[in-house]
């Protein structure tokens, strides 16, 4: 009945103040020292990051130190938070692509925390005192890892950490158990009529969790399949071939515990069955009769090799990386054997996780658009469940 606490908690981290700071104030200092000072909450996990000048630091540390562990949740700046969030609600059927992943989670996380959705009503119950107790029970120092990259001596920044941060006690944390995501065992269709001209359209089920060791072979699949772009599978025939659509591609993420695949088109709305049988298609052509390509293979190796080399431009994405493994239970030397557990992949990797891992048979299918205007109804791939999207006056 709170869903949201946790990204208002993080909100009002940043702008809610602390006990010996009013918002204003702090704002004012971080922008004379044109410091910047970020909160961050995402579905299992909460960040927080400081940018700031070197000559600067230790009083811009000091700050971000009181906002971690001293906020003061400005009940002034939490009702205009809740607010901001109520109208972004509203305005949440706006745009069919947030509509489409916000249901496809919903029915993708079924029975699990995962998806659930902040509504109007679980907003508005949200009070001050929800914000201290969440911010109590899970934001102590024993539960927060720090990485620092920029030109400091080692020594100098510990200790200044350690001052900063000296007053801010650890304390007993009970993490609650949350259980991993359960896949389907049948396909599933849903439609959410809007009335639009064209359709969006998401197709995926759960995948490989992080650890998985066809994780990276699947990876590589996926990238052939529309993670990799113009090159892919699905943009080259649904968008360059056959002109179906202007945005169409797959993704994969693997998570600690689980992963999700999916792939997404948008349409016309009289040729929404035609893009979704090709999506089946291309999908279950990977599996049977076009097999993936050694061309294919050395492209999207080359590729995601270049993508990873690439991802470590500073030393604030060497820090943030290092810190990703960790949190993720990886390997030290996870980053650095990467590349070659990329080149090793072969075709009959390829091959082998297409069969074992993707399954459009037991996919989710969801489209977003007016079925009056299809080429054919959903119902040719099954049976429809209709989502009715909540009007907001």
């Amino acid at each position: 009945d709170k869903v949201g606490l946790a990204q208002l908690t993080a909100t009002l981290l940043r702008t809610g103040g602390t006990t010996d700071r009013a918002p204003q104030a702090i704002n004012e200092e971080l922008e004379f020292m044109a410091a910047q000072i970020e909160f961050f909450m995402n579905r299992e996990s909460g960040r927080a990051s400081l940018s700031v000048r070197k000559q600067d630091a230790p009083r811009a540390l000091s700050i971000f130190a009181s906002l971690l562990a001293k906020p003061a949740f400005d009940p002034v700046q939490l009702d205009l938070a809740k607010k901001q969030e109520v109208e972004a609600i509203r305005r949440s059927n706006d745009n069919p692509e947030e509509i489409a992943y916000r249901e496809f989670r919903k029915v993708l996380y079924e029975g699990n925390p995962r998806g659930q959705v902040p509504t109007i009503e679980s907003i508005e119950n949200i009070r001050r005192k929800d914000l201290v107790a969440f911010h109590k029970r899970f934001f102590q120092p024993n539960n927060i890892m720090m990485g620092v990259s920029g030109d400091f001596k080692k020594e100098e920044m510990i200790a200044g950490l350690e001052e900063a941060f000296r007053d801010w006690g650890r304390s007993l944390i009970e993490l609650p158990f949350i259980p991993a995501p359960l896949p389907h065992d049948k396909k599933s269709i849903y439609h959410a009529p809007k009335n639009l001209p064209q359709s969006t359209i998401l197709l995926g089920h759960l995948s490989l969790p992080l650890h998985h060791p066809d994780h990276v072979p699947f990876k590589v699949l996926n990238f052939i399949l529309g993670g990799g772009g113009f090159n892919s599978r699905m943009t080259q025939e649904i968008r360059s071939n056959l002109g179906l659509a202007y945005n169409v591609g797959s993704f994969y993420q693997g998570r600690v515990g689980y992963g999700v695949f999916g792939a997404l088109c948008q349409t016309k709305s009289s040729t929404t069955y035609k893009a979704i049988s090709l999506l089946y298609e291309i999908i279950e052509g990977l599996k049977k009769k076009n097999k993936p390509r050694p061309e294919e293979l050395e492209w999207a190796q080359k590729s995601l090799i270049s993508q990873f080399i690439f991802s470590f431009t500073s030393s604030a994405s060497i820090v943030s990386q290092r810190m990703q493994l960790e949190y993720d239970g990886l390997p030290e030397d996870y980053l650095e054997k990467y590349p070659k557990r990329l080149a090793a992949v072969n075709l009959e990797d390829l091959e082998r996780v297409a069969e074992k891992h993707l399954h459009p048979e037991k996919s989710f299918l969801l489209v977003v658009g007016r079925e009056e205007d299809f080429d054919k109804p959903l119902s040719a791939f099954g049976l429809v469940n209709r989502l009715e999207l909540k009007r907001y006056e």
